[in-house]
Parts: structure tokens; sequence; C-alpha cells
């Protein structure tokens, strides 16, 4: 497995107007990635695949 990136702890995501609210999450008006947790993305470079990417968190 090969490190792709991280996205920070608390990263929000804009949430489309209409879209339910996200439960445990901080603000109605955004989302956050794995509840705030930060989290790290693995993929299989020999897989040319997306669903070869494994997503790591934080606290796991």
């Amino acid at each position: 497995m090969a490190f792709v990136c991280q996205v920070p702890e608390n990263r929000e995501f804009g949430v489309s107007p209409g879209a339910p609210v996200q439960p445990y999450s901080i603000r109605d008006d955004a989302y956050l990635l794995f509840l705030g947790n930060e989290v790290y993305l693995l993929a299989c470079p020999r897989r040319r695949d997306p669903a070869a990417v494994l997503p790591v968190n934080q606290r796991g």
C-alpha cells in the first residue's frame, strides 16, 4: 500500500440546499468526513481501480 493523501481532522464539506443534516455533526450546513477524524488514504499501486483505495481512520 502507498500513501495517497491525508484529509485533516474537522475538514468541512459544503451541503447542497435541501440535503439532510448529518447526525452528530458540528454544524447543520456542513458535512464532516468520518465525523471529523483525520483520515489517511492508502492505495495499491498495482491495481488501477478506485476500489483499491483504503481509508485509515486516525482514531481507528
